[in-house]
């Protein structure tokens, strides 16, 4: 079973890359096994925004260095070796700044030709000769290993819960909030997680529904009739869930609701049956377009993207995208149709499929709305 470790080394020696160091949380968890902490909270504050990093070298092993606060659990999770940088210390002085730097130093020792992502600072590497790792990242991290794929369809149901959630509560939502709905599915989400996870998400209702972009969950008050579209994403062991429902608040849709409510849900699984391995970007999105159109309606935006240790990466449903869909590939595939400023109503469905040699696997489990 080829590892992720695996993976990453031989497509840094594909690109003749002597080792890649990585700071951002997604690449470090793809790099280390370790769910690296999102930035932000008290943590982040008192090591002055260090990022925890990864290095990995060509020929397979690598450091894995993190705040001194995080050794245990890195250590307990990570097949790199695991190394601290000085966090603050209570009763005594401590250099987070001049530690991080010298870890830096240390892993990179020997290095000549250094893969590095465009976000990484340089400050520790005089005499290296530095690239840009991101084409040998993305080769890597394209198709998931199995262990992957188990936490995939751990981010999966926790979003599942928080939808079927939201299904219940639209059936009598009449004076209940936005932030209140809202709350009762995150809460589903962390229940079905078993932890406290980070989730993104918004819920739009009435009016706010018909647009593209709408903003998070507000005091609006819904009521009976209302349409209203939760975009929700889970992470879960360092990997993430992207999913979308549309439903009707206490009473069945107007005709107006329905027609677009229809076009989404049968533009989103036109696009799932065409994620098979060969075909191109491109053809989720000619299908949710065809479906669209057929129903007098146009595309509104992208088809969906790839998931992984990143809630959005490559390769992603565009219309003129030409890279290979590939057995292993995890996507979540969104259509929505809406009626614009002005407009009461609009719809986006949106759920997680693998691809396989049979065709996609749905790892999403929820009903439409």
């Amino acid at each position: 079973m080829t590892t992720q470790l695996e993976r990453l080394a031989a497509a840094l020696r594909r690109h003749h890359l002597d080792a890649a160091l990585l700071v951002t949380p997604p690449n470090v968890t793809y790099a280390s096994g370790w769910e690296a902490p999102l930035p932000g909270g008290f943590g982040t504050e008192i090591v002055d925004w260090l990022p925890a990093f990864a290095v990995v070298r060509a020929d397979g092993g690598g450091t894995l260095c993190v705040p001194e606060d995080d050794l245990p659990g890195a250590r307990a999770e990570s097949w790199l070796e695991v190394a601290g940088f000085e966090s603050l210390h209570h009763f005594e002085r401590s250099d987070p700044h001049g530690s991080w730097l010298a870890a830096v130093g240390a892993a990179l020792a020997g290095v000549e030709t250094l893969g590095a992502e465009p976000v990484a600072p340089h400050t520790a590497l005089d005499g290296v000769r530095v690239a840009d790792a991101t084409g040998a990242l993305r080769e890597a991290r394209a198709i998931k290993t199995p262990r992957e794929l188990e936490r995939l369809r751990a981010a999966a149901a926790a979003a599942d819960a928080a939808q079927r959630r939201l299904l219940e509560l639209a059936a009598d939502a009449g004076g209940t909030s936005e932030v209140a709905l809202y709350a009762e599915a995150v809460a589903a989400a962390q229940r079905a997680a078993g932890a406290s996870v980070a989730v993104f998400a918004t819920l739009a209702t009435g009016a706010r529904s018909a647009l593209l972009t709408s903003g998070g969950a507000g005091g609006r008050t819904v009521e009976a009739g209302d349409v209203g579209l939760l975009d929700l994403g889970v992470r879960v062991g360092g990997y993430w869930s992207d999913t979308a429902n549309t439903v009707v608040f206490g009473r069945r849709p107007s005709a107006a609701a329905r027609r677009y409510l229809d076009a989404a849900r049968a533009a989103c699984e036109a696009a799932i049956a065409r994620l098979r391995p060969g075909a191109r970007c491109s053809e989720p999105v000619a299908a949710i377009a065809e479906t669209l159109e057929r129903r007098g309606l146009r595309l509104a935006h992208y088809g969906g993207h790839q998931l992984g240790a990143s809630i959005n990466e490559p390769p992603r449903l565009l219309p003129y995208a030409e890279e290979a869909i590939e057995e292993g590939m995890v996507f979540a595939v969104e259509a929505g149709a809406y009626e614009g400023e002005g407009g009461t109503v609009g719809a986006r469905c949106e759920k997680v499929a693998l691809v396989t040699a049979q065709g996609p696997e749905l790892l999403s489990g929820f009903a439409w709305g």
